[in-house]
């Protein structure tokens, strides 16, 4: 597939429209200063066990945020190293929305995730993958409707996931708590989140595709692509790539400029962008992706996105 110059502005142009969207969350990227024990306000713990903390900075925890300075942590004490009334319990976060929420309308909630499997602290090892148990209530801390569960959150690099749901009454509050990967054999773990975002699906799907991709909770072979990276050679995101969760049976990844220049393809999924373009340095900007991938009983893929290089 070759886009034209057209499609690929309104590719740029639906990115813009989607960042006028309205937001129903308030700190979305989870700014304030570093404190264990206390998330970054107005976000504010919702238990049921012990309190979330803002990193990095705390508990020895170095972990660098996905967006901006800080995100949250959170943990579940497992039955292996402690005993009633902390075995067992888990964490939880929420905050009040910017607008309510009505009963049979649909909406996307975004989120990065990412755990430490090296998070040990006096002594004691946190360092499982938990997973992510998500509510929407209608007051402090209510938990009324759980519209997520996760995988277990086993990636240290940060992963944006997307998906969608449908509110079943008004609510003005949202919830994330963790939960154990395995509830036969609780095991300590932790998990950070960041870079959150919530707003209202559209009613009727664009003609032209948004950079969001819905994925849904049971999506067989997810995609992970970043959404920045820093060809600066200093070891740390100098490349841009797709990460699959399957072995695809084709794949392409096209990376174009703001004019709809191309200025990568690759056909192998190890392969990468280093952030050149025919020898020479691209500049910093935004660019748009395009990437198809076929797994399974010929089940297709197609997502596009925007990518900031920066250096």
């Amino acid at each position: 597939m070759k886009p034209t110059c057209c499609g690929l502005t309104a590719l740029f142009v639906g990115i813009a429209m989607l960042a006028h969207a309205q937001e129903y969350l308030p700190n979305p990227s989870m700014e304030g200063p570093s404190r264990a024990n206390f998330p970054p306000a107005p976000w504010m713990n919702c238990g049921p066990g012990s309190s979330a903390d803002t990193q990095p900075g705390q508990l020895g925890i170095t972990k660098i945020a996905a967006d901006n300075l800080t995100c949250i942590g959170m943990v579940a004490w497992g039955d292996d190293q402690f005993v009633s009334p902390q075995a067992g319990s888990t964490e939880g976060v929420g905050v009040f929305l910017l607008d309510t929420l009505l009963a049979g309308e649909e909406y996307d909630l975004t989120f990065s995730l990412s755990y430490d499997p090296d998070f040990i602290w006096e002594g004691i090892d946190w360092g499982g993958p938990c997973r992510l148990r998500i509510f929407i209530g209608d007051g402090e801390c209510n938990k009324n409707q759980e519209i997520h569960l996760s995988q277990p959150i086993d990636h240290y690099p940060w992963r944006e996931y997307t998906f969608r749901f449908t509110a079943s009454g008004r609510a003005d509050f949202l919830t994330f708590e963790t939960a154990f990967a395995e509830e036969s054999s609780r095991q300590s773990c932790n998990l950070f989140l960041d870079a959150g975002r919530l707003r209202k699906s559209y009613e009727t799907e664009p003609e032209e595709p948004m950079d969001t991709v819905y994925v849904q909770p049971d999506t067989l072979c997810q995609a992970y692509l970043p959404n920045a990276f820093s060809p600066n050679n200093d070891g740390r995101n100098d490349t841009f790539r797709a990460y699959l969760a399957c072995e695809p049976s084709r794949f392409q990844l096209s990376v174009f400029d703001r004019w709809g220049g191309k200025v990568f393809e690759s056909r192998n999924p190890g392969r990468s962008w280093d952030g050149r373009i025919r020898g020479e340095a691209a500049p910093i900007g935004l660019y748009a992706f395009v990437l198809e991938y076929e797994f399974g009983a010929g089940l297709k893929v197609r997502e596009y996105g925007q990518l900031s290089l920066l250096r």
